[in-house]
């Protein structure tokens, strides 16, 4: 392939659904959720690097995470795209199109979240790189999505239309269904999950927000044109940028939007049941961080999180999760996990934000 492709790694996420061990400081991607011994951006990196050199993998996130990005990649500035505020993934997608076309005119260009699941990384490889063909081939937004199973309604869902190889044409977006719409998606054969994944040109994202998000383009575009601009400049263009998601803003408008699906083990980690559902359990199905030590009598299902070294002992216990972080412990029937949001925002009326 005679393009230069580059992944764009989005880092920018609160990771609230994951509080008290994410932290405005610290959230989600920069955790080892999941146990073992690397945290979701460290998981991330690596996976693209399989097959992307490192120079050419980008952290698109905030410029507060910039110290902790460089420390966990063990890598220099180079691989930062600093975003001055948090302005949603169409300002993301599009700062980092504006970036990447300034070192790279013809590029491809991956990009991802941090925070994702992948268990089949071969496989992943594979979906991306007929991905990379296609765009290298064709003016086309791709988004990779997901063959379901089951009818969940925490995910986006994706209606394919006309078929094109391993390709479909996209014929609607459709944002977290209940769930009786998500029964009749499932149902119909007709719908993949949305995994947020996304495959193009720089050329064919730069002109997607021509045409489709003026708003976006032509702010960025005129700092753009005077050269590489700083983190100063950027701020007082970027604070004038709507916060709004690329689906909204570009996907959703689109003529050329294109999916194909992939069956790579993904998961978004989406809460802590999520993670109990992912982890390595005991012959009691409980789980505990590797670093931890538990005991239990008559106790099962549950999910441990806590300091490393420090004893956790249930009696009793069943589908329950505690997570310590040394100044906060949570504990909450694992059913419950939607509900961190919640006590969260309880916690910020009682106690202001020293627990965020």
């Amino acid at each position: 392939m005679k393009h230069k492709v580059y992944a764009a790694i989005m880092a920018g996420g609160a990771g609230t659904r994951f509080w008290p061990a994410s932290t405005a400081d610290k959230p989600k991607q920069f955790l080892d959720v999941l146990g073992r011994g690397r945290t979701l951006l460290q998981e991330t990196f690596n996976r693209f690097n399989t097959f992307i050199p490192a120079e050419n993998i980008k952290v698109v996130s905030g410029d507060k995470y910039a110290e902790l990005i460089k420390s966990q990649l063990q890598t220099g500035d180079s691989v930062l795209i600093n975003e001055p505020m948090m302005r949603n993934t169409a300002a993301a997608v599009a700062l980092t199109a504006f970036e990447i076309s300034a070192e790279e005119p013809d590029a491809l260009i991956i990009m991802s979240p941090a925070d994702h699941l992948i268990r089949k990384a071969a496989v992943f490889s594979e979906v991306l790189q007929n991905a990379l063909d296609f765009a290298a081939a064709n003016d086309a937004l791709i988004t990779v999505s997901i063959e379901p199973d089951s009818p969940h309604t925490g995910y986006g869902y994706i209606k394919k239309g006309e078929a094109e190889g391993d390709f479909f044409k996209v014929d609607q977006f459709t944002e977290k269904p209940d769930q009786t719409t998500a029964e009749k998606f499932i149902a119909s054969g007709e719908f993949y999950w949305n995994a947020g994944i996304f495959v193009w040109s720089a050329r064919s994202i730069v002109k997607a927000f021509f045409e489709y998000a003026p708003e976006i383009y032509q702010p960025l575009a005129k700092l753009y044109r005077k050269g590489k601009p700083s983190l100063e400049e950027l701020n007082q263009v970027y604070q004038q940028l709507p916060s709004i998601s690329v689906d909204y803003a570009i996907m959703e408008k689109a003529s050329n939007v294109y999916t194909i699906a992939g069956d790579f083990g993904w998961s978004d980690l989406g809460s802590w049941k999520t993670i109990y559902e992912l982890s390595e359990k005991d012959k009691d199905q409980n789980s505990s961080s590797s670093g931890l030590k538990f005991s239990s009598v008559e106790s099962k299902q549950n999910l441990v999180r806590g300091v490393d070294g420090k004893l956790y002992a249930f009696i009793g216990m069943e589908n329950t999760a505690l997570i310590d972080t040394g100044e906060v412990v949570l504990v909450f029937p694992l059913d419950r996990d939607q509900d961190v949001k919640k006590i969260l925002e309880k916690v910020r009326d009682e106690h202001g934000n020293q627990f965020d």
